[in-house]
Formats: C-alpha cells, sequence, structure tokens
C-alpha cells in the first residue's frame, strides 16, 4: 500500500510539473531582466522630459505674473520665487542631462555625486561647517 500511495504521489507530481511546462512558442517569452530595466528607465527619463517642461512653463508663467505686480515688495517676492523655482527646473535639466550621458546607468551611491565614501566604503564623516 505504501509503494502505491507513493506511486500515486509522484504521478500527480509529475502530471502537475507536466501542466507547468509549456512547449517553446506558446507562451509569450519575458525579456531579460536588464531590458526590462532599461525600458523602465526610458520611460522614467521621458516622464522626467515631461515633468520638467511643464515646471519650465510654470515657472515662465510665474516670471510673468511677477512682472505685472505693481507693489515693489511683492513683486519682489515673486521675483524671488520665481528665480528659486527656476534654480530647481535647471537643477532637475541638469540631472536628467547627466543621466542621458550615462545611459541613465546610475549605480549605487552615483544619486547624489557629491558623496564619496571614504575608505573601504564608508561615508565620510559629517562636515562640522555650519550650513
Amino acid at each position: 500500500m505504501k509503494y502505491a500511495s507513493f506511486f500515486l504521489a509522484v504521478l500527480f507530481l509529475s502530471a502537475g510539473l507536466a501542466a507547468q511546462t509549456s512547449t517553446p512558442g506558446t507562451t509569450q517569452e519575458t525579456p531579460p531582466p536588464h531590458h526590462q530595466h532599461m525600458m523602465a528607465m526610458q520611460q522614467h527619463m521621458q516622464e522626467m522630459k515631461a515633468q520638467i517642461a511643464k515646471m519650465q512653463a510654470n515657472v515662465d508663467q510665474m516670471k510673468a505674473n511677477a512682472a505685472k505686480i505693481k507693489d515693489p515688495a511683492v513683486r519682489q517676492q515673486a521675483d524671488l520665487d520665481a528665480q528659486m523655482w527656476q534654480m530647481m527646473v535647471d537643477h532637475m535639466q541638469g540631472m536628467q542631462q547627466m543621466m542621458a550621458e550615462h545611459g541613465g546607468m546610475m549605480g549605487p551611491g552615483m544619486h547624489h555625486p557629491m558623496h564619496h565614501p571614504g575608505p573601504g566604503g564608508t561615508p565620510p564623516p559629517p562636515s562640522s561647517e555650519p550650513q
């Protein structure tokens, strides 16, 4: 009886495995992980370009609106706000350009170019300079 149970268990398991494996051409093959990563990076780059373009359009509108303000103090504040946002857009454009030049292949530690690990891969100690 033990052998019959064992035989049936093996039979069911092999039937289950046979059902899971398919012949070539019958299933849709997924691209290799590297290719999937590259496709995701390209999509991310396109989304980033579109986001930067929208942000630049908003900054241009802020500048145009600031020029129409009569009160000098309010106009100065609006100009400062527009300048700060322009700096952010410029930074994002630089990051996007750097990513494009490197093929989007930013590895660990490359996300913050100013961070350089010290000896043995440990981060440098925090700066004691006031910010």
